[in-house]
């Protein structure tokens, strides 16, 4: 995936799933028929982030098992490595000002023109402070039939509702300043491609299982 560019449908399914998972259901439905709202781009390009950065998941993955000691954290890191995800599932991002970026505004037109997302700008001072994405019911329905009729694209669905998990209800600021943790992250020059930091975690992970 590293070595190709995504058209920008293939990208719409990667980001339906992600809006999909990390949305936060609306009850009651709003006025515009929107059955789920999910808050901020800088949220959204956060999450992007780990499900195209599997070893930077990995890392975070990591964190948790040493606060919980929940061993199916190591199992999820360990599969990941097996699976070979941190070369076979990378697609890289460059670093912006406030951190992992990419432009979507194609991609977001193809969920807008599909009826699936309708976009709601917060407008302060003449400039955009805060996007919301939101989600109408075929937005839904259309994610659970693609999982179910392309069993291929089951990884991002599964994906995307792990880093939703690992994301919680922290915001595009918080999350962006989790990920500036990690300092090849930090140190990567503006508008370079983010490295990755695979052999790092590896290394971690079997640190990890030999103290077991």
């Amino acid at each position: 995936m590293a070595n190709r560019k995504l058209t920008p449908h293939q990208n719409a399914v990667r980001i339906l799933f992600i809006l999909k998972w990390g949305a936060v259901p609306l009850v009651p439905v709003g006025a515009d028929g929107a059955v789920a709202a999910f808050q901020g781009e800088a949220r959204l390009h956060a999450l992007d982030f780990w499900v195209r950065n599997p070893d930077y998941l990995a890392h975070e993955l990591l964190d948790l098992y040493a606060t919980t000691k929940d061993r199916t954290l190591l199992d999820k890191v360990e599969a990941i490595f097996a699976d070979e995800e941190p070369d076979l599932r990378h697609y890289p991002m460059i670093r912006y000002r406030f951190g992992a970026y990419e432009r979507i505004d194609n991609t977001l037109s193809v969920l807008v023109s599909c009826g699936l997302v309708r976009i709601a700008s917060e407008i302060q001072g003449g400039r955009v402070v805060e996007t919301e994405f939101r989600l109408m019911p075929v937005a839904m329905t259309l994610a659970d039939s693609i999982v179910a009729e392309f069993p291929g694209l089951v990884w991002y669905a599964e994906r995307a509702e792990l880093v939703a998990t690992i994301a919680g209800a922290r915001g595009g600021s918080a999350l962006k300043l989790r990920q500036y943790q990690q300092l090849e992250y930090a140190r990567t020059e503006l508008g370079r491609t983010i490295p990755s930091i695979a052999e790092r975690v590896k290394d971690r992970l079997e640190a990890l299982k030999r103290s077991l």
